[in-house]
């Protein structure tokens, strides 16, 4: 599938700053949020920390950016659902990963 895109030239990139808010910064639960989110979406997401750049849909490569508060980051995303991907994460972190069910 990654393949046809690139032929076919339909290759979506997106990528964004985001800072973490959160005063205990991305411990284990918010990082679950970002995996279980970016999870949903088909395109390789990843996020950097200076010079370390991981997966976010693996759990455990996320809890290695030890992004305290503070912490600027850059998500980047490529695919299909790049754009509405990155999008929805910078959601995630503006409103401090508090997720609303109800919709």
């Amino acid at each position: 599938m990654e393949r046809d895109q690139i032929v076919m030239g339909k290759r979506n990139n997106a990528r964004e700053e985001v800072v973490v808010n959160l005063a205990n910064g991305l411990h284990l639960v918010p990082c679950s949020k970002i995996a279980e989110l970016a999870r949903r979406y088909d395109c390789e997401i990843r996020i950097q920390r200076d010079e370390l750049t991981v997966d976010a849909k693996a759990l455990f490569d996320l809890m290695t950016l030890r992004a305290e508060q503070g912490t600027r980051l850059f998500l980047e995303a490529e695919g299909q659902q790049a754009e509405e991907a990155i999008e929805k994460l910078v959601e995630l972190f503006d409103n401090d990963f508090f997720v609303d069910r109800s919709h």
